[in-house]
């Protein structure tokens, strides 16, 4: 089987080897170069240039030029080879024009990373398990029971990989979360930056990241901080007086919720009393925010403002007390 099935003269390939392959390969590289600055180089001219056109360029030569028989032990590894790399050229090209997170359509991720490699492995197995049974002649059936037989002890070997991988799979079928979700894992909370065969990473709020493999992310609870909608609530809680009226420290609450434009108008704030404590009363301001991603420099500053407003006010954050009794022994 050859790749290219062409009637063609010795002069013809001469030019397309001596002329249209360099062309290309001054194209590919151009084409990654104008993306490299901006740190988003494409995969798929690197493949193209650097593996495909060298390997094809060399099979031409052979059989083409030379006149080496396609039936030849070293066209039938170099055509294989090229057929390969060239599937892989063409799966990472759709899936950086169709499915990444760069895509042409709608320049977020459609399938995940771990999704596109499952696909890209299954489709590399597929053509490769086409080009033994056509190029090499090798008999399916009987790779397949070998492969049978094999696999249970690879199996053992790779207990722990392979249940990353498939609990991979099984998080990539439930999705329960998305690349740029944040989610609380554990005491972990973070933001999705990749889903991989083996461990899903994220970076926390203070510029850390964090890798959970799959193993413990199919046995912990998962708790998804941007779904069902991105807006996220949170109550953050402050103790006042009991001598402070109710409705002028609730007042002064809201009124600091409103002033901040990271709190949104809809749904509104709402200030709570949510208990009677020792030395205060608890209240909570409950906020909406458009995504969690805020709440750290959101906390601070209502906090901060609370404290500024609550002196101007004259309203009391009390200290904590503690009342010590001494028994003294006479005897």
């Amino acid at each position: 089987m050859e790749l290219f099935d062409f009637e063609n003269w010795k002069n013809i390939w001469g030019a397309v080897i001596l002329i249209g392959l360099p062309t290309m390969v001054a194209l590919a590289t151009s084409v990654y170069h104008k993306r490299k600055p901006s740190g988003k180089g494409m995969v798929p001219p690197q493949i193209f240039r650097i593996l495909l056109i060298p390997f094809l360029a060399v099979q031409l030569i052979l059989t083409k030029i030379i006149g080496i028989a396609s039936d030849q032990m070293i066209v039938k590894i170099l055509e294989t080879i090229t057929i390969i790399i060239l599937i892989s050229f063409l799966f990472n090209a759709i899936n950086y024009l169709f499915f990444s997170e760069k895509n042409i359509l709608t320049k977020k991720e459609i399938i995940p990373k771990l999704g596109r490699d499952i696909l890209h492995v299954v489709l590399i197995t597929i053509v490769s398990a086409c080009v033994l049974s056509k190029i090499w002649g090798v008999d399916l059936g009987s790779l397949l029971t070998a492969l049978g037989v094999s696999s249970l002890v690879i199996g053992l070997a790779l207990q722990e990989p392979l249940g990353n991988l498939f609990n991979g799979i099984s998080l990539l079928m439930a999705n329960p979360f998305k690349k740029g979700d944040w989610i609380n894992v554990g005491d972990e909370i973070g933001k999705v930056s990749e889903i991989n065969w083996r461990s899903v990473k994220i970076h926390t709020r203070f510029n850390e990241q964090i890798i959970i493999p799959n193993n413990l992310l199919g046995k912990e609870k998962i708790k998804n901080l941007s779904r069902p909608n991105r807006i996220h609530a949170e109550i953050l809680k402050f103790g006042f007086s009991y001598d402070d009226d109710m409705d002028k420290v609730k007042a002064m609450l809201l009124n600091v919720a409103g002033q901040n434009d990271k709190v949104l108008s809809t749904p509104p704030p709402l200030a709570l009393t949510l208990s009677y404590d020792d030395f205060a009363i608890t209240y909570g301001l409950k906020i909406f925010i458009k995504d969690f991603e805020d709440i750290t420099l959101l906390n601070d500053e209502i906090m901060s403002n609370v404290y500024k407003t609550s002196q101007e006010q004259n309203l009391t954050i009390p200290y904590p007390r503690h009342d010590i009794e001494l028994k003294v022994n006479t005897d």
